[in-house]
């Protein structure tokens, strides 16, 4: 019996370090891989984001910028806190308003309806530098992004850093995307530890509990 016991207690104590070891993991991806939550301000990017939305956002290197991402932008053009912008145009890339119609490279763009009103109020044809980007808001009648800013010396496009730190990745609403495959993956690790590491504390303590009391109980002879 004491071999048995000892053979659960040293079973339970692994599969309890196995789910600390688990939800240690998860949580590690967690905390570096550079998330932050953000709430929505404004209008800019409705409909898909609206007032009160919880946003996750993930930290990327400029050269990781892609366009039609969306992005938290660090006070561009002097705006206070950080709004938030779509992504229209990268360095080496010609982004105009001609006739009432967005283009891309000479190529017209085809984006969602409710993006398209407003979009063109005024013409413009704008190359964008190296390592900076053209941005616009979704909500494009009444929004305050590149295109109001084409006289800045810039042509109203902003620097690559001020987009890095915060590339939105996640957020709740209406038209909610999928959470980032690693985050699902850390969220499993935690799920699993947690059952791991629950059920094989009690079972050691338990065991060991049982242990101690035989020790201390009188000494059958027939044992």
């Amino acid at each position: 019996m004491p071999k048995r016991r000892a053979r659960g207690l040293w079973f339970a104590v692994a599969v309890a370090v196995a789910g600390i070891l688990c939800g240690a993991l998860g949580l590690s991806v967690v905390l570096t891989g550079g998330y932050s939550v953000h709430r929505m301000d404004g209008t800019a990017m409705e409909p898909g984001l609206r007032p009160g939305d919880r946003m996750l956002a993930d930290e990327v290197a400029a050269a990781d910028v892609r366009r039609g991402e969306t992005y938290i932008a660090d006070s561009p053009w002097g705006l206070h806190g950080s709004p938030v912008f779509r992504v229209m145009a990268l360095g080496g890339q010609r982004i105009a308003c001609a006739g009432g119609q967005l283009s891309l490279d000479g190529q017209p763009l085809d984006e969602p309806a409710d993006r398209q009103a407003g979009t063109c109020g005024r013409d413009f044809d704008v190359t964008v530098p190296p390592g900076r980007a053209f941005l616009m808001g979704d909500r494009r009648a009444t929004v305050t992004d590149s295109r109001l800013h084409l006289d800045d010396g810039h042509q109203g496009t902003v620097e690559l850093a001020r987009l890095t730190g915060d590339r939105v990745v996640w957020h709740s609403g209406g038209d909610s995307p999928a959470l980032p495959g690693k985050l699902v993956g850390a969220a499993l690790l935690m799920v699993l530890g947690a059952l791991l590491t629950v059920p094989g504390l009690l079972a050691a303590v338990v065991i060991a509990s049982f242990a101690a009391a035989r020790r201390r109980a009188p000494a059958d002879p027939l044992d």
